[in-house]
C-alpha cells in the first residue's frame, strides 16, 4: 500500500505542474480528509461515486484509483460494464487525457498539417528514437490519410540529456518543422536555446503515462503506444468516432 502511494505521488508530482483541479463531485468528508493525508498538497481532479455503492473513483489527471469512503482500502484496476462491454475506467482516462492535450498551446507544438484534414493526432517524439525516425519518414502517408501530426517533445533520457538538448535546438530553430526532419536524419543543426516548451511537454507525457516513443494520442484521448502505420492509424481514428 505504502509503496503504491509513494509511486503514485511521484507520478502526480510530474503531472501537478500541468493539471488544474476541477470541481469535485460526490466526495465525502472522510474521503477528502484521508486523501489529504495520503497525498498532501495534491488535489484530485475529480471524485465520483461508482455504480458500486461505497466505492469512489478518484482521478488525478489520467491516473485513476478507487477508494472506499474513508480511503482505508484502495483498488487499482479497471471497472468494466459487462452488458455494454465498455471499460468505464479507460473511458475516464481517455476523457482526462483529451482534456490535458486540449489545454496545451498548439502553437508550441511542431505540426505537419494535412491538406484535407480529418483528424489531429498528437505524437510524443524523441529525436534519437528509431521508430520515431520511421514515423517521420512516412509523414506524407499520414497527411495523405487526412491526418495532421502534432509533435510534442519526449526526450526519453530526461531533462538535461543529449536528446533533450537536441529537442530544445529543434524547437528554438528558425524553421522547427525542417529542423526536426534534419535532426532525425542525424544532420547537424545549430545548437540553440530559447524560451521553449520541451520540459513542459516532457512532464505532460509523464502525466499521460508515456513510457516510450513514439506515443500517439487521438483527439478523444485514446492512447496508441508505439509506431502505428498510416493506414492502421486511419482505421483506429475511424473506430474511435
Amino acid at each position: 500500500m505504502f509503496k503504491c502511494i509513494s509511486a503514485m505521488t511521484v507520478v502526480l508530482t510530474a503531472g501537478s505542474l500541468i493539471i488544474s483541479a476541477n470541481v469535485l463531485a460526490k466526495s465525502t468528508p472522510d474521503l477528502d480528509a484521508a486523501l489529504a493525508k495520503l497525498m498532501p498538497g495534491t488535489q484530485a481532479t475529480s471524485i465520483e461515486e461508482t455504480p458500486l455503492p461505497g466505492l469512489y473513483e478518484v482521478s488525478y489527471g489520467s491516473t485513476v484509483f478507487y477508494f472506499n469512503k474513508d480511503a482505508s482500502l484502495m483498488f487499482r484496476g479497471d471497472i468494466i460494464d459487462v452488458n455494454s462491454r465498455v471499460n468505464l475506467t479507460e473511458k475516464k482516462r481517455g476523457e482526462a487525457r483529451s482534456a490535458l492535450l486540449k489545454s496545451m498551446d498548439e502553437s508550441k507544438m511542431i505540426t505537419y498539417p494535412a491538406k484535407n484534414e480529418k483528424a489531429k493526432v498528437t505524437v510524443f517524439t524523441d529525436i534519437d528514437c528509431p521508430y520515431c525516425v520511421k514515423l517521420h519518414r512516412e509523414m506524407a502517408d499520414y497527411n495523405a490519410e487526412g491526418i495532421t501530426i502534432r509533435y510534442m517533445a519526449y526526450p526519453r533520457a530526461g531533462i538535461g540529456s543529449s536528446s533533450y538538448k537536441k529537442a530544445v535546438s529543434v524547437w528554438c530553430s528558425d524553421n522547427p518543422a525542417k529542423a526536426m526532419g534534419d535532426a532525425k536524419e542525424k544532420l547537424d543543426i545549430p545548437e540553440k536555446t530559447c524560451d521553449n516548451p520541451v520540459a513542459q511537454q516532457f512532464q505532460l507525457g509523464q502525466a499521460l503515462g508515456v513510457n516510450g516513443t513514439p506515443s500517439m494520442f487521438l483527439e478523444d484521448g485514446t492512447s496508441l503506444p508505439g509506431y502505428v502505420p498510416a493506414k492502421r492509424l486511419a482505421n483506429e481514428i475511424q473506430k474511435s468516432k
